[in-house]
């Protein structure tokens, strides 16, 4: 990689980490180009060098932030850590930002669903539920791999864990949910993925 494409790439990550934080604040249908510029700080033109719309840079967030959940969630498993408390970590990560849903993109990836309805967005937001479904099943081959699950139909069970996370996420933008909700929840998913047999 040359410099200049290093320090490009640099930009554009800056302007990424930027344009969430304007995302996690204002959801999605408030934000502007001229949000994200002042956000980061940078011309109009050096924006528009990299973008040219606020629907790309949602997109390229939301991706961005599904990649590096997915190589956290890898580098997890790599730790070699029991099969118990890497689900433990990944359920209290989600309980975390149940409780804190002011601080996360969940609001903006619901206007954004609910705004864009054509074909390709719907494959967009459908690609984002597989990135879940994705973690998920690279967390269970590695509780088939410690002799903990069973191998037995883990495809469906990560489909039917991506659908619980989803679904609690959004009842979480609408409804006000506490500790003992979710902790309910969680406690039930986690006992079907660990007498998963």
């Amino acid at each position: 990689m040359k410099i200049s494409d290093t320090k490009s790439e640099k930009k554009r990550t800056l302007i990424l980490t930027k344009a969430k934080q304007v995302f996690i604040r204002k959801g999605f249908s408030a934000v502007t180009m001229k949000d994200v510029i002042e956000e980061c700080g940078i011309s109009r033109g050096g924006l528009y060098l990299y973008f040219s719309s606020v629907d790309e840079i949602f997109m390229q967030v939301i991706l961005a932030n599904n990649k590096e959940k997915l190589k956290k969630a890898k580098d997890e498993i790599r730790e070699n850590k029991s099969f118990e408390q890497l689900i433990d970590d990944y359920f209290n990560k989600h309980k975390s930002r149940l409780l804190d849903m002011e601080n996360s993109l969940q609001k903006a990836m619901n206007e954004y669903r609910f705004s864009h309805r054509e074909t390709e967005d719907k494959e967009f937001y459908y690609g984002q539920l597989l990135n879940t479904k994705e973690i998920i099943l690279e967390m269970l081959k590695y509780g088939v791999e410690k002799n903990e699950i069973s191998d037995r139909n883990l495809e469906d069970l990560a489909m039917n864990i991506m659908f619980f996370i989803e679904g609690i996420r959004t009842i979480a933008i609408t409804l006000i949910l506490n500790e003992e909700m979710i902790d309910s929840q969680i406690n039930f998913a986690k006992n079907i993925i660990f007498n998963h047999k």
